[in-house]
């Protein structure tokens, strides 16, 4: 065999492979990782093994504009924060609202959702609230970690209104809509935007909303360097039609 044919046959191969390899590594798209926790309708559940809500739906499209793969992570809300601080997810998109609090852990971007805390009761409960200290009569329910869980604690708990006995704290609202259905419990504290979409699956009713005025967000680390990129995608997200067809999809 030529010896100087082998070699430029190397050599073309060679040059081939590299060729191949970029052209690969061009067209492979970043992984975003998303945390979530897929329980809280109509932001974020799962359905037929998928999952959909407001949030996913987002999530999709906020990849389509960052052109990167969307990868979702479903775990405990309280464990959401961790998990972004340990660089576990990427952003964390579980229908969270802004705190200061939160804001010492991570950053947020521009909100894109406001919702206030809806006080749920079963379907056929007497129970009537007419203002916030009525609350004070009645033990509560509130998935641990939630602004509606720190309302209770801040404003009842720590003011001596209420007693620590009477807030159950839980992993997730579905375990707190279920025991209050149960009768171990006389209310449940949730966003206002859940209750409505528990509503659809469990036989209760909102009776009283305490106007908070709370804005969700996408929590992302504070040292991200995704914060910019997302906010301009956001910015134009929500003046789309496809803001407007998810919303009317999950909310009417």
């Amino acid at each position: 065999m030529n010896k100087s044919l082998l070699k430029l046959g190397i050599i073309i191969l060679s040059v081939f492979l590299v060729f191949s390899l970029f052209s690969c590594g061009k067209n492979e798209k970043e992984v975003l990782r998303v945390g979530t926790n897929a329980e809280y309708p109509p932001f974020e559940f799962t359905e037929n093994n998928e999952f959909k809500g407001i949030d996913m739906d987002l999530a999709k499209v906020l990849g389509e504009k960052l052109n990167m793969e969307v990868k979702i992570h479903d775990m405990d809300f309280d464990s959401l924060i961790p998990a972004l601080n340990a660089k576990k997810i990427d952003i964390a998109m579980a229908a969270m609202t802004v705190t200061e609090d939160r804001k010492e852990q991570v950053d947020f971007s521009i909100p894109y959702y406001s919702v206030d805390q809806a006080i749920i009761a079963p379907e056929d409960s007497n129970i009537e609230i007419n203002e916030e200290d009525d609350l004070t009569e009645y033990t509560i329910g509130a998935q641990n970690g939630t602004t509606g869980q720190i309302y209770i604690d801040k404003n009842f708990i720590d003011k001596d209104k209420m007693n620590k006995k009477q807030l159950n704290k839980y992993p997730t609202n579905i375990e707190a809509i279920t025991d209050m259905l149960n009768g171990n419990l006389d209310l449940v504290i949730i966003d206002s935007s859940a209750a409505k979409g528990y509503k659809k699956m469990k036989p209760i009713k909102t009776i009283y909303t305490i106007k908070t005025g709370e804005n969700y967000a996408i929590a992302l680390r504070q040292d991200s360097q995704l914060k910019e990129k997302i906010n301009t995608a956001l910015k134009e997200i929500l003046k789309s039609d496809q803001w407007t067809d998810i919303l009317n999809r999950y909310i009417k």
